[in-house]
């Protein structure tokens, strides 16, 4: 199964850094619904990353999913390993959303066998969206109420 998210560059640019830590570089995504078909594909799950207009590359997803009851507005977290970022090889352009989906262009998730590392230098996919790495990443935070989920880095 195949989930799709729309981060800003500086948010993409943080996640790659952080595969440079030593050691298993585990992160979440809080979402307000667990994704249907978690942990039933037998190739795995991945989480597709999209950012200034295109789709960038994905990551693996575990099949495990946190679960938090006293998080009403994104109580499930999905978990990924920051080092197992997989660039694709051909651009491919999508609209920024909010949340996440399952809309991706799953068959030309073909991984670039050129740089299996980076789709892009993240400090110039920061430099692009004129974010400073050296602020941080922007955190944003479910409010209550609202109709979508929102996104909460945990780094």
């Amino acid at each position: 199964m195949d989930i799709g998210v729309y981060w800003s560059a500086a948010l993409l640019a943080h996640k790659l850094e952080r595969r440079e830590q030593r050691g298993c570089v585990q992160e979440v995504w809080n979402v307000r619904h667990c994704p249907k078909g978690m942990g039933e594909s037998a190739d795995g799950n991945r989480f597709v990353v999209a950012s200034q207009g295109r789709w960038r590359g994905y990551f693996r997803l575990l099949p495990e999913v946190l679960f938090n009851p006293r998080d009403p507005a994104c109580p499930y977290a999905l978990i990924f390993d920051a080092k197992s970022w997989t660039p694709i090889a051909q651009s491919i352009p999508c609209r920024p959303f909010r949340g996440w989906t399952y809309q991706v262009p799953t068959k030309q998730l073909v991984p670039n066998a050129a740089d299996p590392r980076h789709a892009a230098d993240a400090t110039e996919l920061a430099r692009q969206a004129g974010h400073d790495l050296a602020a941080g990443p922007r955190t944003r935070t479910a409010r209550r109420g609202s109709r979508s989920p929102q996104s909460v880095d945990h780094s």
